[in-house]
């Protein structure tokens, strides 16, 4: 259970939907500030090549954009993610283990197609609506 359990853990975390937004908005966050470095700096170069001011204030990346890359960081690091809220609360009761297993190796249900809802009504599975067992 330990090798298994941890890696579903694992698993829940890292493709869980908050994790996938977070690095998602992380990703653009640090793209813009990467892009308004990059035009920056190639607007020094141009300025020390033609020895004039260059007017930057038309870049299509905000001053904005090294906050907006703070928030992401900040909202990322801060992640909650509720399988391990739930490890967390197994792990305060004696019986933390059986809620532990709970938790990993949840019950498999299956859903019933309208056919296998249809045909189970009379008891017999088969479909006839008679109950005896026979088509």
């Amino acid at each position: 259970m330990h090798s298994r359990g941890i890696a579903k853990i694992a698993n829940s975390i890292l493709n869980a939907t908050e994790m996938d937004e977070a690095v998602s908005v992380l990703i653009d966050a640090s793209c813009a500030v990467g892009h308004r470095g990059g035009y920056l700096e190639c607007a020094q170069h141009v300025e020390e090549a033609f020895g004039q001011q260059f007017d930057t204030h038309h870049c299509s990346v905000a001053n904005q954009a090294d906050s907006m890359l703070s928030q992401a960081e900040e909202v990322y690091e801060n992640l909650s993610f509720p399988v391990m809220e739930l490890v967390t609360e197994a792990l305060k009761h004696d019986d933390w283990c059986a809620r532990l297993r709970s938790i990993i190796d949840p019950p498999e249900t299956m859903e019933l197609t309208d056919e296998e809802e249809v045909a189970g009504r009379d008891g017999d599975g088969d479909g006839d609506g008679d109950g005896d067992g026979y088509e």
